[in-house]
């Protein structure tokens, strides 16, 4: 018993503790966001233990972080006045990070973190300061709704007071001990009206003067209730209305943010605003998130995440476009040694293209390495962090296989120290060179299976290829644009796939006479019209021109699979009316049912502001009912009194209520234009990103016909190095231009193979934003998009209208509800787009959740 009186006596004088206001808060901020559908991720507003931002430490009274020493001494001592010297009671921090978020990141052998997509959203939602940021806005809106309906609630006080007083003869000669007691409550209606009850006792010793003890109790009450100015319901209760209506705001916008989280780390696109503490929530939309078309494709490059991936695949290119530059300048090397070529020009120029591009790889994978780091930023992450990223995704344009490109290097190194050999070849460097070449012979075997893989994959896809051909046809056709027929001719698709099909085995043909050549054919040397050469030399020639034809070879063997898997590559379909898609975004937007809110309480404002144009008329009661003294329970009439009257005020000076008045009503109007402009930016964004579908529809077949060209370009300019005799044809050596030509045609093949690869990229990115800006992209709880597939019309069925939210019966319901109920727990979605559903209510009331 002693000791639960000295607790209720301890939380009397101090009060409750840090941690049992912050956990009451938490319980009461978390069910107002679930009453409106929304939800804190992990349930708290905290960051979990595996995120960077993990707080490790009491987080009431939390240790002092690093400071700076000059600035510390102030705490202790400032302006010569000695501080308070309990800073350090809580201990210090030497840092304020803590390194145990390491073990939760998904890392190899190394110690690297790699990446793959689902990580990569996974490892930016629970590190992300922005995001977290945005939860804790969401929070706060929720801790302002709280205090609204507290304002309406039974707020009760209560406390004590003791005062001993001495006065001297002269003035009373009195020495009294007062001792008083009081408690109560007020409680605002919401008709303005304000109620105030207390109950008192005051006990009076007097040890001086009339020797005297009085002990008396009094209640205390009053009413004041305005009739016209200041009261009514569209007056008293906007505050609570504002609150209520922002919470559910933010809800929604928090819900649009996570699904523009993952957009902005996976796209690198601008996603829109999170919530936010003004009244204006989600005005300003997303903006043009696709970007204007512009350039060569019509699209920029991906970021974020995507973004990334390209970059990867753009180097993947540039190094097989080195190894092609290298092979063709240890061939013209040859042939200016051989006297084919009689200008060293040639070999300068592929020289020089080869410096520039091992420079501009350099470049290419220093700005990768930015980007990188710029992206863990985006994540949470610091960019010292070792981190790759690792995603299957664009292997499909991988179009030159790595190990062939591998092979090709390591022919090339082989066929650089047998040109080295030309002046005085040696045994040991033709037998070294045949078994380097011998060896290569089922390494070649598994790239020629690969590309018969590859072909097979292509029967799978051609049905697929052409029925995506046919929509673009039409798609051409209905814009009347101005595209070589060949880009969607079936005909052109079906010959150029013939020749590839028949090619390969022929291909695959020559590849093993040559290594047969190289392996068995060294020692069968004819004298023909190079009797003059000695057998060494004999030898060495031969085994220079079936290197090369191999190399020669290997390259067209690369560029014959890049083709195949080039025609293999398709589009996920998206046919999508703008017209439509505007319609089901005017539904399913979140931040389209914002904004019609925004717009609403800019016109419950001017009712709420012109309450001030009218007189003040106040119904006013007061009394005080008190008891005889010495008995504090014997109330009288004698001992008591009451006063009641009206208040009135005529509404003679009221000119800056009139100009907030006219303010107010300039505000509506405006507020009328900002809802305009955001329907007109949500249409022209839409109708933006649907044409930029298009466009990448129809560039991709244009852009993978010039992948073709430029292969085909690469091919012919090849022969021009080493073109093949007629009948009675004298050797005349090279082409004069062979160096330029060759050079320029693996630039084309370059630039084309990233201009398709940006494409597709950006086409992805494109139906990841169309999902988004109509308001129906949908998220696992891990936040990955579920991606909804090939879309053509509309998929989606649009929830029931908010016309329905001004039908009389949804209006009664809500009063009947709202009479008895404080919080409502509504699944996210029926809130935002069928509120005049039937639902789970949970009754839960300020006076209730007291601990």
């Amino acid at each position: 018993m002693t000791a639960g009186l000295l607790l209720v006596a301890t939380l009397v004088l101090v009060g409750c503790s840090r941690s049992w206001n912050r956990r009451r808060a938490d319980r009461e901020a978390t069910c107002l966001i679930e009453q409106k559908g929304g939800y804190l991720d992990g349930g708290t507003v905290y960051a979990p233990p595996n995120s960077r931002m993990y707080d490790p430490f009491c987080i009431d009274c939390p240790p002092m972080p690093p400071d700076d020493p000059r600035s510390h001494q102030l705490m202790h001592c400032v302006d010569g006045k000695r501080g308070w010297k309990h800073w350090n009671r809580n201990g210090t921090l030497g840092s304020v990070e803590t390194d145990g978020w390491l073990a939760s990141l998904p890392t190899d052998d190394d110690g690297t973190v790699t990446l793959d997509l689902a990580d990569a959203v996974r490892v930016s939602r629970i590190n992300s300061r922005d995001y977290q940021r945005n939860c804790e806005t969401l929070y706060r809106s929720a801790l302002d709704v709280s205090f609204e309906r507290f304002r309406f609630d039974h707020q009760f006080y209560a406390g004590a007071s003791t005062f001993q007083s001495h006065l001297g003869r002269d003035i009373g000669a009195t020495s009294p001990l007062a001792v008083r007691s009081f408690a109560g409550f007020n409680k605002l209606n919401t008709a303005g009206g304000e109620i105030v009850v207390g109950f008192a006792n005051s006990l009076l010793f007097d040890f001086w003067g009339t020797d005297s003890n009085v002990l008396t109790s009094a209640i205390d009450f009053s009413l004041i209730q305005p009739l016209l100015r200041f009261g009514g319901r569209a007056r008293v209760m906007e505050r609570l209305t504002q609150s209520e209506r922002t919470l559910l705001a933010n809800v929604r916008q928090m819900e649009q943010y996570r699904q523009g989280f993952y957009v902005n780390i996976v796209t690198g696109r601008n996603s829109g605003s999170g919530p936010s503490l003004s009244d204006v929530v989600g005005q300003n939309g997303l903006g043009l998130i696709a970007g204007f078309p512009s350039g060569r494709t019509g699209v920029a490059d991906a970021g974020g995440y995507l973004g990334l991936l390209q970059d990867q695949q753009q180097i993947r290119n540039q190094t097989t476009n080195i190894v092609a530059l290298r092979d063709s300048l240890a061939q013209l090397e040859a042939a200016f040694d051989a006297n084919r070529i009689n200008s060293r020009l040639q070999v300068d120029q592929a020289r020089q293209a080869l410096l520039n591009a091992q420079s501009g790889l350099l470049s290419s994978k220093s700005a990768y390495q930015s980007r990188l780091d710029s992206f863990k930023m985006e994540m949470g992450l610091p960019p010292d962090l070792p981190l790759e990223i690792r995603d299957t995704l664009l292997d499909r344009f991988v179009l030159i296989s790595p190990e062939l490109t591998e092979l090709q290097e390591e022919l090339a190194e082989i066929l650089l120290l047998i040109r080295k050999g030309r002046t005085n070849p040696t045994d040991a460097l033709i037998v070294n060179s045949v078994e380097s070449v011998s060896a290569f012979q089922d390494r070649i075997a598994q790239r020629v299976a690969s590309a018969e893989e590859d072909v097979q994959d292509l029967d799978t896809r051609l049905p697929e290829r052409r029925e995506q051909l046919q929509k673009v046809k039409r798609k051409i056709e209905e814009l009347g644009a101005d595209v070589d027929p060949r880009v969607y001719e079936e005909t052109s698709l079906m010959r150029r796939i013939g020749f590839l099909l028949d090619r390969l085995p022929h291909l695959k043909d020559e590849i093993a006479e040559v290594i047969d050549s190289i392996d068995g054919g060294m020692e069968e040397i004819e004298e023909g019209e190079d009797g003059e050469l000695s057998p060494m030399k004999r030898r060495w020639k031969k085994l220079n021109k079936y290197a090369t034809k191999l190399s020669d070879l290997l390259l067209e063997l690369s560029l014959l699979q890049a083709e195949v898997r080039l025609q293999g590559i398709t589009l996920m379909d998206l046919e999508l009316d703008p017209i439509e898609a505007i319609e089901v975004a005017r539904v399913n937007r979140l931040d389209w049912m914002n904004a019609r809110a925004n717009l609403v309480d800019s016109w419950r404002n001017i009712e709420f502001i012109a309450n001030e144009l009218k007189s003040d008329l106040d119904i006013v009661v007061t009394g005080q009912l008190g008891t005889r003294s010495g008995n504090i329970v014997d109330f009288r009439k004698d001992n008591s009194r009451i006063r009641f009257g009206a208040q009135f005020d005529t509404p003679t000076a009221r000119l800056v209520e009139r100009n907030r008045y006219r303010e107010a009503l300039i505000d509506y109007q405006e507020s009328r234009r900002a809802y305009m402009l955001f329907e007109d930016r949500v249409k022209q964004s839409l109708r933006n990103t649907l044409r930029i579908v298009t466009l990448n529809q129809i560039n991709l077949e244009v852009r993978r016909v010039a992948v073709q060209v430029a292969i085909a370009q690469v091919d012919i300019a090849r022969l021009k190095l080493n073109p093949p005799l007629r009948p009675g044809q004298a050797n005349q050596g090279a082409s004069p231009t062979a160096a330029r030509d060759l050079v320029s045609a693996l630039s084309d093949l370059l630039d084309a193979q990233n201009d398709f690869l940006n494409v597709w990229v950006s086409y992805e990115v494109m139906r990841i934003l169309v999902d988004f800006e109509m308001g129906t992209m949908q998220l696992d709880p891990t936040g990955i998009w579920l991606d909804p597939g090939p879309i053509e019309g509309s998929p989606y069925s649009s929830p029931q209208s908010d016309e329905n939210l001004l039908e009389p019966a949804f209006l009664e319901s809500v009063q009947t509800e709202a009479a008895t109920l404080h919080v409502a727990k509504l699944p996210f979605s029926m809130l935002l787009s069928q509120p005049n559903e039937s639902v789970t209510v949970y009754e839960v009331n300020h006076r209730d959740r007291t601990d």
